[in-house]
């Protein structure tokens, strides 16, 4: 086939220009396509849910509190953590045992010695050192002298044993009884300390 100028087109220029058609298309195509991935990407990094570190100021970032020593305990939230606890301990004050004055003691003397006028002598003795006294027979005779206390007397029997000059190991605590060992004792019943005068005279003659 001839051209208008009476020649024919050359077969191989129209293949050049075909495939030089195509080559930049494909090239078209593969910028496109990049355009297109790096903006699915970059909208990827900005939707919900995307984990991003975010930036922290410097200045907050070196910044630290401490917790503040407020020297108190602080409380254990751990279930099953037991603090002993030690419960103080009150140490109560011994009772020391109190001497009263004698003038508000009341002392009988009773003759068991069949020695006469010993319960006498030794009522004198206690009169002179201020304390209430009063001679009386003893119901019987017996050989052991003894010194009874009511409750709370203790330490003036001690002294009234030692203005007799009788020995501490007479001293005790008076039975409920103690008066049925004195004679006519209605005048004497409310006595606090009874001295017994045995024939050993540990207690006096």
């Amino acid at each position: 086939m001839m051209n208008p100028q009476g020649r024919h087109a050359a077969p191989g220029s129209d293949f050049a220009r075909s495939a030089g058609e195509a080559a930049t298309r494909g090239i078209l195509l593969i910028l496109v396509a990049v355009a297109i991935g790096v903006f699915l990407l970059a909208r990827g990094f900005d939707e919900p849910g995307t984990s991003a570190v975010e930036a922290v100021p410097a200045d907050q970032a070196a910044t630290t509190t401490a917790p503040t020593d407020t020297g108190e305990a602080q409380p254990v939230d751990d279930i099953g953590t037991q603090t002993a606890t030690t419960a103080p301990t009150t140490s109560q004050p011994a009772t020391a045992a109190t001497k009263l004055p004698p003038a508000q003691v009341k002392v009988v003397t009773a003759n068991a010695s069949g020695v006469a006028g010993a319960a006498g002598r030794a009522k004198d003795k206690l009169v002179a050192a201020g304390y209430v006294a009063e001679a009386k027979n003893a119901v019987a005779r017996t050989d052991a002298s003894a010194i009874y206390y009511r409750e709370g007397y203790g330490e003036n029997a001690k002294e009234v044993a030692s203005l007799l000059g009788a020995p501490a190991t007479i001293i005790q605590a008076a039975p409920d009884d103690v008066m049925d060992l004195v004679e006519e004792n209605a005048d004497v019943a409310d006595f606090h300390i009874v001295v017994i005068l045995g024939t050993d005279g540990r207690a006096g003659t």
